[in-house]
């Protein structure tokens, strides 16, 4: 699929879900914004991301977002994801594929309202699975608990695939329990990580380099 065939198809399911989905009283879609098109790098894509919504805390600055996870401009989130790439040893600027669940913006962040994704979910999870279909080699990661949740369970937690143990109120990384998703609805293997403020819990950044060290080991990226 190119850029304009994915965004023209999440502009027909934003605005069929604004017209006919009850949920929408409760996180109203907005229209009003552009639908964001993903990242698309340069040559061979090898890393595929997965976000959830472009729908940032800050409302004013949702119309200075043009590209999917803001890769086109230098921010928090671009160095984050410079950091992954750094460790998995390739570039974001032409391996990454970068695209979000959602691509439209909601009135407010929707992870405060999870029940309007679930009822969303659908025709969504759909036009994901076929844009990225041409990837077939690109290993994915998944940014944050939310699009975790969204795609398995609503009881998964990011911790969980990166060996987490807690004994005697002591909280502990087993590196031999790291695991990537496979039972999931999009229906092909991914890893997971925690979105960009994971430097404000500690277990996600002591372990962050492990995990990642991991991922390019078990995925085998040339």
């Amino acid at each position: 699929m190119t850029k304009e065939e994915i965004t023209n198809r999440a502009k027909d399911i934003r605005d069929n879900l604004k017209e006919k989905s009850q949920y929408c009283r409760y996180n109203e879609i907005n229209t009003k914004l552009d639908v964001i098109p993903p990242f698309v790098g340069n040559d061979e894509i090898k890393l595929i991301i997965i976000g959830q919504d472009p729908t940032v805390q800050n409302s004013e600055s949702r119309k200075n977002i043009k590209c999917t996870l803001n890769l086109d401009k230098s921010n928090s989130l671009r160095t984050y994801i410079e950091f992954i790439c750094n460790k998995l040893q390739i570039s974001v600027d032409d391996n990454v594929y970068a695209t979000n669940v959602f691509k439209y913006f909601y009135s407010k962040p929707p992870a405060q309202t999870m029940c309007v994704l679930y009822e969303h979910l659908m025709d969504n999870l759909a036009l994901l699975k076929e844009e990225i279909k041409q990837y077939q080699k690109a290993i994915i990661i998944t940014l944050g608990e939310p699009v975790l949740k969204l795609l398995t369970t609503e009881k998964e937690e990011v911790k969980r695939y990166w060996g987490y143990n807690r004994i005697n109120n002591e909280t502990r990384c087993d590196k031999n329990k790291f695991q990537v998703c496979e039972n999931n609805k999009l229906e092909r293997n991914f890893y997971v990580l925690p979105h960009v403020d994971y430097k404000r819990k500690i277990f996600y950044k002591e372990n962050i380099c492990d995990y990642l060290n991991y991922i390019k080991e078990s995925a085998k990226i040339h």
